[in-house]
């Protein structure tokens, strides 16, 4: 009776946890007026721009409008919206929590909202190009939204106000937004993707009349205008007041609503009332299933020891590039191993193989690095070792201060860290080889020491792992005359659980910067090896057994499942 009761519970806890994930997920993405700066002044004295916290009724919160968050997890909405991904403004109200309160009022069995802002303050529309961060971290948040399930149902961009100040990217704003919203909607997946766009209200040039021409004479189709003109300004002129925010999410709503071909489809909930015949005959088998088989097939597919790679064109890997091509040669130590994953740009887990940074150092040839190597090395050093996956972050002609808190690596890293671990695994160690950048000033190489024990405490706060250890290389090379400095800076680190390997001495490419193939094997080994002498104890194996399933447990489990199949299914 005890588990019968349990199995009901688990079964509405399922159905309450599924509630919690939008079905109807709205892109926000553009520059400040969609970020939002409704209610934000600057002081005139100190000239610090702060946000009066006035929050209207249209805009409060509500336990159906979801938001993802800069570590990708959905969280309820509230203003600021963009509060964690525009971090390096003040933040306001915008127009997405109006939009979404608005389609629930007027809509009440719509489902839930899932708000993925993407808006970045001061942006032109040729940062937002294909290839460019902006527009590789829109697409990556708005697939991993659509992870769980839910159907992407629009994206409201507001931008333009950038553009306004030269007659060159004036004139060019038509075709480049053209180019924007097809590159999209081709890496999407989803060619006919509604699109509400806002003409602008203000500019921050003169041009402002051929940007709002260009946006109202777009011809694509799914692709709607609102015009923001006449909408009250804040004192700045540039951005819209919190009452003028308001106003446009209900316009934008309006316009979504009218442009929808046929009512919104409403989930039938009737399917969860199951009969007890059904349940004791099919349901509790198959919950059976799940409790028992499911969590170890997921073990076997989920990274049990993460390790992330970060630093700069070394760890990234440029071994066997010579003229910006890579020779395309993976010696035995770096192959392929099907218990050794990536997480890729799209935050996936896949096979890990060489380059491992071609989608992350998406500027440059990528080549062989450490990271390959230094797996094989620990499973030379224990077959027993399970799934191991790696999370790529390096990017090439980076100095440490592009990896301070704030920044792009620094928050790219920390997101892609985060959603390595969502479905389970432990951060084993950060790997780091970064300073060749460092070495050109004697400014920066001065200040190495300081910044690299910065970035290292900041990273185990934001990651919340306070011992997180972390390997860091001594260089081997560098871009000027300061690579002393530097290395002595790197030798020097005296946190706790901070090793570090030296370089000096491996071979490089002609370059005279960048490590030979056989260096990174050889580094990579070196790197296992520290590793291996810091554990307080042997790294946990997973035990795979359980896949190995007796007579018993067929019928037990496996059969009921069959049945489900077979009597079910057919039905649905």
């Amino acid at each position: 009776m005890l588990s019968l009761l349990f199995l009901v519970l688990l079964i509405q806890a399922n159905l309450s946890m599924s509630e919690q994930l939008p079905q109807n997920i709205f892109i926000l993405a553009g520059q400040s007026n969609m970020a939002g700066r409704g209610g934000v002044v600057n002081n005139t004295k100190n000239g610090i721009a702060s946000w009066d916290g006035i929050v209207p009724v249209q805009c409060q919160p509500n336990p159906s409008i979801l938001r993802l968050s800069a570590s990708l997890t959905w969280v309820q909405a509230h203003e600021p919206l963009h509060a964690d991904i525009d971090y390096n403004k003040t933040n306001g109200v915008g127009p997405g929590m109006s939009f979404a309160n608005a389609i629930l009022t007027k809509v009440p069995n719509f489902g839930s909202i899932g708000l993925v802002p993407c808006a970045m303050g001061g942006t032109s529309i040729s940062e937002w190009a294909k290839g460019g961060f902006l527009y590789d971290q829109l697409v990556r948040r708005t697939q991993f939204a659509l992870q769980r399930g839910g159907v992407i149902r629009a994206m409201l961009w507001y931008q333009g106000e950038s553009d306004t100040q030269i007659r060159e990217d004036a004139d060019a704003y038509k075709g480049r937004l053209d180019r924007f919203f097809i590159d999209l909607r081709a890496d999407l997946g989803y060619p006919t993707l509604p699109i509400i766009q806002v003409a602008l209200a203000s500019g921050e040039g003169p041009y402002v009349e051929i940007v709002r021409n260009a946006q109202l004479g777009i011809n694509l189709p799914n692709v709607q205008c609102v015009d923001a003109k006449g909408l009250p300004l804040e004192p700045d002129r540039v951005h819209l007041t919190t009452p003028a925010q308001v106003q446009l999410g209900q316009v934008l709503t309006d316009a979504f609503l009218q442009s929808l071909p046929s009512p919104i489809h409403i989930a039938n909930n009737s399917c969860r009332r199951f009969s007890n015949l059904m349940f004791h005959f099919l349901i509790g088998p198959l919950l059976r299933f799940v409790l028992f088989i499911v969590p170890f097939t997921l073990a076997a597919n989920v990274s049990q020891d993460i390790f992330i790679l970060a630093g700069q064109s070394n760890m990234a890997g440029r071994g066997g590039v010579e003229h910006g091509k890579w020779d395309g040669k993976v010696p035995p130590e770096c192959r392929p191993n099907p218990s050794t994953l990536r997480l890729s740009a799209k935050l996936t887990w896949e096979e890990a193989h060489e380059p491992l940074h071609a989608d992350i150092d998406v500027g440059k040839t990528c080549g062989i690095g450490p990271g390959m190597a230094f797996v094989d090395g620990l499973r030379a050093n224990d077959s027993r070792i399970g799934v191991v996956g790696l999370v790529p972050c390096a990017v090439g002609g980076t100095k440490i201060s592009k990896w301070a808190r704030g920044t792009q690596r620094y928050s790219q890293l920390v997101s892609r860290a985060g959603a390595s671990v969502k479905d389970g695994g432990t951060i084993r160690a950060i790997l780091w080889y970064q300073g060749e950048s460092d070495t050109v000033t004697k400014e920066d190489a001065d200040a190495y020491k300081g910044n690299m024990e910065t970035l290292i405490t900041n990273l185990r706060t934001d990651l919340n792992i306070p011992s997180l250890p972390v390997i860091q290389v001594a260089l081997a090379s560098g871009e000027g005359p300061y690579v002393e400095i530097v290395r002595n800076a790197q030798l020097g680190i005296n946190l706790p659980n901070v090793l570090c390997v030296d370089a000096e001495g491996l071979p490089l490419e002609p370059d005279r910067v960048h490590l030979t193939t056989p260096a990174q094997v050889q580094l990579g080994q070196a790197l296992t090896d520290a590793f291996l002498q810091s554990l307080p104890g042997p790294i946990h194996i997973a035990n795979n057994s359980c896949r190995r399933f007796s007579n018993p447990m067929f019928h037990f489990l496996i059969g009921p499942l069959l049945r489900f199949v077979l009597f079910i299914v057919p039905f649905t």
